[in-house]
């Protein structure tokens, strides 16, 4: 449905009027030290999320997932709550549904910031913390998208839904993940959804580049330090183990250049790092396991299963070779690229949406890293299904992470938009 430039008027002008709700409400989230890991605080984020929908006239439930269920869906989460906070404003009709939803997870703040990273401070027209940008904004700028059409007095003809996940930033299993498992997100309900990760608030992202991360251990033979020729040393047999990677997997895989616009520009090919190495006990004891954990990130011209075979082929490559080489491999996670059409109708409304408010179409992007829109694409079946939100990308898990107010504002306006635009309203 066309948005008139009325209505566009107006959604612009009450969300400017509500600018300082809007800050605020962002810098009270950001306050909540949601670290993941473990998953800290996360019920007392959901709950202050849920009041300030339910606070808008939403009808709010909670989605916790069930005690014996937190070590399958949430490993490394001590065992702590997993709580999604689900809002939803009905519409004169059930369908069209639109559904908007952020993470309120965010990664560890780490050190040497020059702000209190959950301090929630505003300066110079930025809000700074840990999720300011990653992916807090996001939520502050959905929940207040639907309350500007609300104050408005437009009466939306379908419905929107608004909900707030936890575990993003360790694979959403918890999060989204349960959602589309419980039904809560599916295709039958679910006619378009928004996840309002930073892309850029000036881009449309129409999808992500796979994940495959995967744990190597080498095996060796323990004995004295000064005598390790008595011995297998199984560093050094993981040391043998990058370097065949770096040799004949990575000349091969960063040769394939994507077509599809991954931001930022270096990130449009395929990419394998190791990123975590555990071994040796005692400077004096040759070592008889070594454990390391790679990153392997997929271009959407790839796929899971045949980088997987590359790997173990190159594994059994070097243990032919010789015969002291032992070794096991796990997968950690794996996720498809995923890439959703451009002439939907979720993507013209936000196309539209953005010019509307910026003067010109929002550019698309590809993430080089996945999201929960995975989940959404490939479990529950959505192609209608778009990430937009305010925060840079640039400054996702850097320190002194902030949102520029201005982009807040813009992104809340485009979203209100473009959900007028997918559900139709009566002014």
């Amino acid at each position: 449905m066309d948005v008139p430039a009325n209505i566009v008027d107006r959604i612009s002008r009450r969300v400017d009027e509500m600018r300082e709700e809007l800050v605020t409400f962002l810098s009270d989230m950001v306050k909540v030290p949601t670290e993941n890991p473990p998953g800290r605080y996360y019920k007392e984020c959901a709950q202050l999320i849920g009041e300030k929908m339910r606070g808008f006239g939403h009808e709010v439930a909670y989605a916790e997932v069930p005690k014996d269920r937190i070590h399958e869906l949430a490993p490394h989460g001590n065992g702590l709550p997993r709580v999604n906070v689900v809002g939803r404003m009905r519409g004169e009709k059930e369908k069209p549904l639109l559904h908007f939803n952020g993470h309120y997870d965010v990664v560890p703040a780490g050190g040497n910031w020059t702000v209190d990273p959950f301090g929630g401070v505003v300066r110079d027209g930025k809000i700074y913390g840990r999720g300011a940008s990653d992916q807090k904004s996001g939520i502050a700028a959905q929940v207040f998208a639907i309350e500007a059409i609300r104050r408005e007095g437009i009466s939306l003809l379908g419905t929107v839904e608004s909900s707030a996940t936890p575990d993003e930033e360790s694979g959403g299993q918890a999060g989204v993940g349960y959602l589309v498992e419980r039904g809560i997100i599916s295709k039958d309900k679910t006619d378009y959804c928004v996840i309002t990760e930073c892309l850029d608030y000036d881009k449309i992202c129409i999808g992500h580049r796979g994940t495959l991360w995967f744990e190597v251990k080498t095996k060796g033979k323990m004995c004295h330090g000064s005598m390790p020729v008595l011995g297998v040393n199984a560093i050094e047999k993981m040391v043998t183990v990058i370097n065949a990677f770096n040799a004949k997997i990575r000349p091969k895989i960063e040769a394939i250049k994507t077509a599809y616009p991954v931001m930022p520009p270096e990130a449009r090919q395929s990419s394998l790092t190791v990123t975590v190495i555990n071994g040796g006990a005692k400077v004096n004891v040759v070592p008889d396991e070594c454990a390391a954990q790679f990153d392997w990130r997929l271009v959407p011209e790839q796929d899971v299963s045949d980088s997987y075979a590359e790997l173990l082929s190159c594994l059994e490559e070097i243990k032919r070779s010789d015969p002291t080489f032992r070794y096991e491999v796990s997968k950690i996670m794996e996720t498809e690229p995923t890439i959703v059409p451009t002439d939907t109708s979720v993507v013209k409304a936000f196309l539209e949406a953005g010019k509307a408010i910026l003067g010109r179409e929002p550019d698309f992007s590809v993430s080089p890293g996945s999201d929960d829109q995975k989940y959404v694409v490939h479990k529950a079946g959505i192609d209608q299904c778009i990430v937009y939100g305010p925060g840079p990308l640039s400054l996702a898990h850097k320190i002194d992470e902030y949102v520029e107010v201005e982009h807040l504002v813009k992104a809340t306006k485009i979203m209100a938009i473009g959900a007028l635009s997918l559900l139709g309203f009566k002014a």
